[in-house]
């Protein structure tokens, strides 16, 4: 029986061997970087964007269209695809279905972005500012 893409994946990046993975956005490349003996291919979500609409990766591809492209490359490929899930498609909840539509569509792995936010959030900022600013106009400091 053929192990999983993601079993496979695992056991290489478990080697002790460096992993070398070719990258790109289409099937094309996907089977290129096979044939040329590698065993894992990153898709990578900028160069998605850019094949698609021209533009970098600044957030205008959605889930459907980076499952469709996982699905596109995994179904000529045997080799394991690692791919990129952006920051996973907002909250929590669509993390969970995000890892299930990317396991749905073939890869073996991705990889998420997380988002620390630096500053507070601008309104909790106003927020506070509009509270002080009715506290000094009250008399009250």
């Amino acid at each position: 029986m053929e192990k999983k893409a993601s079993t496979r994946l695992r056991e290489l990046l478990n080697r002790r061997e460096l992993l070398v993975m070719s990258g790109g956005f289409s099937p094309l490349h996907a089977r290129m970087s096979e044939m040329l003996g590698y065993e894992a291919f990153f898709m990578s979500g900028s160069q998605v964007a850019a094949f698609v609409y021209g533009y970098p990766d600044v957030g205008l591809l959605g889930l459907h269209e980076m499952v469709e492209s996982v699905r596109r490359i995994t179904n000529v490929t045997d080799i394991s695809v690692f791919a990129d899930a952006d920051t996973g498609y907002s909250n929590a909840v669509n993390v969970y279905y995000t890892v299930q539509a990317y396991i749905g569509a073939g890869a073996a792995g991705l990889h998420k972005r997380l988002r620390f936010r630096t500053r507070p959030r601008r309104r909790a900022f106003e927020t506070r500012r509009r509270r002080r600013a009715a506290r000094r106009a009250s008399g009250g400091g």
